[in-house]
């Protein structure tokens, strides 16, 4: 049977009735695969807090828990093309909430820095972090080649926020956070960007990599039956 992944990029082409088709085939591994849950893995997806709220209420029937890093390309297209969508009609329902947690791979030159601003602006409020992490997803390929980071955080806040947020960058809790979010990573096996669990019903999906959103559109309608 072919990997979500490989299912994915065959069914992004071809003619619309072999894309559906191929659409069935892709929904149907990734349900067989997410509904194969060995104990351990329900062992180990115990989060107990952490994160940050992207978008939903703690009470919504389906949680998304994103590990992702602000340099990683595959995280970069999960989040702008598949989780905002998710955002945008799951959580604005409340039938979908979903926590990102902030997981900088030590390969990647600059992404703790990234991660210490997002860290920064969640406690500015949601519109900014949401803002911020937009920015630094939409245009990684700029701070990722040059380590300037700072410019673009002045083009998205505004000069009080981004005052407060030079202040709030001196916190050592911040340092501290990012190792907290590692550590919980590493507790649940994360090994790799993104990777993210689905929390329903009392059981928890884990999944490595990103997926499209039809793919994950058409598991969380029938997460939701």
């Amino acid at each position: 049977m072919a990997t979500i992944r490989e299912e994915s990029r065959t069914s992004a082409h071809g003619d619309p009735e072999i894309m559906n088709t191929k659409l069935i085939v892709v929904v149907g591994t990734l349900l067989i695969f997410l509904g194969t849950i060995s104990v351990e893995a329900q062992r180990l997806a115990t989060f107990n807090g952490g994160g940050y709220y992207a978008g939903g209420l703690p009470g919504a029937p389906i949680k998304i828990e994103v590990f992702s890093d602000y340099e990683c390309p595959a995280c970069r297209t999960f989040y702008l093309e598949t989780i905002n969508k998710v955002l945008n009609t799951y959580s604005q329902q409340n039938k979908v909430s979903v926590v990102y947690h902030d997981f900088p791979l030590e390969r990647h030159k600059h992404s703790r820095e990234a991660t210490r601003y997002a860290l920064a602006a969640r406690q500015l409020g949601k519109d900014q972090w949401t803002a911020l992490s937009q920015a630094l997803y939409s245009e990684q390929a700029l701070w990722s080649a040059s380590g300037e980071i700072d410019p673009i955080v002045t083009r998205t806040l505004s000069r009080q926020d981004y005052a407060t947020l030079k202040r709030l960058l001196l916190d050592p809790a911040i340092d501290q956070e990012i190792e907290r979010e590692i550590a919980l990573g590493r507790s649940l096996k994360v090994e790799a960007t993104p990777t993210f669990f689905i929390l329903a019903g009392g059981r928890t999906e884990r999944v490595k990599g990103g997926v499209s959103y039809p793919v994950l559109e058409a598991y969380l309608n029938r997460l939701l039956q």
